[in-house]
């Protein structure tokens, strides 16, 4: 038989893939040589692993045992690896951050600027997603950090640390409403409103503080699409408060406080549970809590 470590570990980036494709990209290995080695593995244990549909593979009852028989010992020994090769190498290795498109226009690059500065070894991958695409990636190893809303993390696969309470504010062309610098929830609940579509944990907070009906110009998931319609006169858009100064005046647009609603939600990053985080992982962990901090202080 071929040696079993590889050949476990190719049958985990199977598992996690969800195809032999994307499992050979993330291998560096042809797809032919992925699928001999499953089929390998397959004939030594002498059961399938995997039944094949037509987006792709799913594991067998066998074949989720096995994935979470071994998934949490190769991180442990990767894990391990790691920080001895980091410590040798005086502080150098890689982390993956996944984040959502509202955390990442205002809280990621402070902790990228901040990482890079106390630690120049590092290399970072940051990757937007939606809130279930983080916890996910997460879940199965393709990000060493998430970042996300505490709405959204719904299982014991992932540990959870709160970093923050992100305020909400409203975006517009035009002054607030009975004064400069703030709107009242009533009205910001009669203006044309730019806002996240339906599935978005911001669309639930809007729907559930504004009074109904909302005017709901147009939906958008994209931050900087948000303001730059707004930008254009198209109505009001909702976001995180600490979005950049120069995001904002660019565009010519007030950062307006709402009165009457409450307006917020808990910032929260994940690792995976079980495993613990390399050198480099707990460096970026440090400096994503003191961004944090020095937000939940402005």
């Amino acid at each position: 038989m071929q040696d079993k470590d590889r050949l476990l570990r190719t049958f985990l980036a199977v598992a996690r893939a969800g195809s032999l494709r994307a499992a050979s990209t993330s291998l560096g290995i042809t797809q032919a040589a992925v699928s001999k080695q499953i089929a390998a593995l397959e004939t030594f244990l002498g059961a399938p692993l995997f039944d094949r549909h037509g987006r792709g593979m799913r594991p067998t009852p066998l074949g989720e045992r096995l994935v979470g028989d071994i998934d949490q010992g190769f991180g442990m020994v990767d894990s391990a690896l790691d920080v001895a090769r980091q410590a040798s190498a005086g502080g150098h290795g890689r982390v993956t951050i996944a984040t959502v498109n509202t955390l990442a226009a205002y809280l990621i690059p402070e902790v990228v600027a901040s990482l890079r500065a106390a630690h120049p070894g590092i290399t970072l991958g940051v990757f937007n997603a939606s809130s279930p695409d983080v916890v996910e990636r997460v879940e199965r190893g393709l990000a060493d950090i998430g970042l996300v809303y505490d709405l959204a993390v719904d299982t014991d696969a992932v540990a959870l640390r709160r970093l923050c309470i992100e305020q909400i504010a409203a975006y517009s062309r035009e002054l607030g409403a009975p004064t400069p610098g703030t709107l009242s929830v009533a009205a910001l609940a009669q203006r044309p409103l730019i806002v996240p579509p339906r599935p978005y944990a911001l669309r639930r907070v809007i729907e559930r503080e504004l009074p109904a009906p909302l005017s709901i110009a147009v939906e958008s998931n994209s931050v900087s699409m948000s303001l730059d319609l707004a930008m254009q006169g198209v109505g009001t858009t909702i976001l995180p408060r600490d979005l950049p100064d120069i995001a904002i005046t660019a565009r010519g647009l007030h950062r307006l406080a709402i009165e009457g609603a409450n307006l917020h939600r808990h910032v929260v990053l994940i690792h995976r549970s079980g495993t613990p985080p390399s050198q480099a992982v707990s460096r970026a962990i440090r400096a994503i809590e003191a961004a944090a901090a020095r937000i939940a202080t402005r």
